[in-house]
């Protein structure tokens, strides 16, 4: 009777660990598992109110009441057109806000498409600084399957979770330099064989596996392509799982010279970045302005789907 009773005791003990490990899993995967009726329901109520014009900037209320993700802004700039901006804990025990975009919605010329928020912006002052801070998880990002590596610029693939813009001194419209540019854009990239050139690696259930986060920095103020941009690598992630994002521009005055950087973590990798003090001319181009954008932003093939927790924060000064 003693060693039936220690066993069952045992058998106890296992059973508990194994719904708390089972509770554990649920909490860590995202139930994407909704019945084809309810997805329609929940797509059919969160219609997009955006512009649908790629090009046409226009602020929109992002959503009524409670809002996991004001810390940044409680507008948002929503060009998604097929979507809205939409809050859910997503079959976890967090709350999250999900920004979701269809390749389907980019128009022929247009720039493309976004669901996107952007702190205050801050004008040129030695010391100045904006910091964001938050949780995110990736269930899509554009995938396009074409030719090029993932370092080269003209791969499509990938979906931009966030930008620091940074205007300056000296633009050169007559060069095509934009009159709101990024200086480091976020961009998560499906992650594919043969160094990114293959098939998208995907899981059991035909679901894509990783996504490779690099950091696209400009060459020069007002860079574009690969003559005025590179992509520099810096972590992989797993699909549907938390990883950080910290990102901080700051200005400095380094001499007499007026600078700007960007120090980033994320998923545990830190970088800086010194951004250039010339425009695309070679000319002498000094920051006057920053602020920093998140959310969703690009997808050329497929969806894209990028959930932010509601942990997010930002601080200045």
């Amino acid at each position: 009777m003693k060693n039936f009773n220690i066993k069952v005791g045992v058998l106890g003990i296992v059973l508990s660990l194994g719904t708390f490990y089972s509770c554990q899993q649920e909490d860590e995967l995202l139930n994407e598992e909704l019945s084809s009726g309810k997805e329609v329901a929940l797509e059919d109520e969160y219609a997009a109110k955006g512009t649908c014009d790629p090009n046409e900037f226009k602020l929109i209320d992002a959503i009524s009441g409670t809002d996991y993700n004001d810390a940044v802004s409680t507008q948002i700039d929503d060009r998604s057109c097929s979507f809205d901006y939409r809050q859910s804990s997503y079959g976890s025990s967090f709350n999250w806000g999900g920004y979701r975009l269809r390749a389907s919605n980019n128009q022929p010329g247009k720039l493309q498409v976004r669901m996107e928020r952007s702190t205050r912006q801050t004008n040129y002052a030695n010391g100045k600084y904006i910091d964001l801070s938050g949780t995110v998880r990736i269930l899509n990002a554009g995938l396009v399957n074409g030719p090029y590596a993932p370092n080269d610029l003209r791969d499509k693939n990938g979906t931009y979770i966030a930008q620091v813009k940074g205007k300056h001194t000296n633009l050169r419209t007559d060069l095509n330099e934009s009159r709101d540019p990024a200086i480091v854009l976020f961009i998560a990239k499906p992650k594919r064989f043969n160094n990114g050139t293959g098939s998208v690696i995907r899981d059991s259930n035909g679901k894509i596996k990783e996504f490779v986060i690099y950091a696209e920095l400009v060459r020069k103020r007002g860079g574009s392509s690969n003559s005025g941009r590179r992509l520099i690598k810096i972590t992989t992630v797993k699909r549907n799982r938390d990883f950080n994002v910290n990102i901080r521009t700051e200005f400095y005055n380094s001499g007499s010279t007026k600078r700007q950087r960007v120090r980033v973590n994320i998923n545990g990798v830190a970088k800086t970045f010194e951004i250039s003090v010339q425009n695309t001319a070679g000319q002498s181009a000094e920051p006057t302005e920053m602020r920093i954008r998140m959310g969703a932003y690009r997808c050329v093939g497929g969806g894209a789907e990028i959930l932010w927790k509601d942990d997010l924060s930002v601080s200045r000064n």
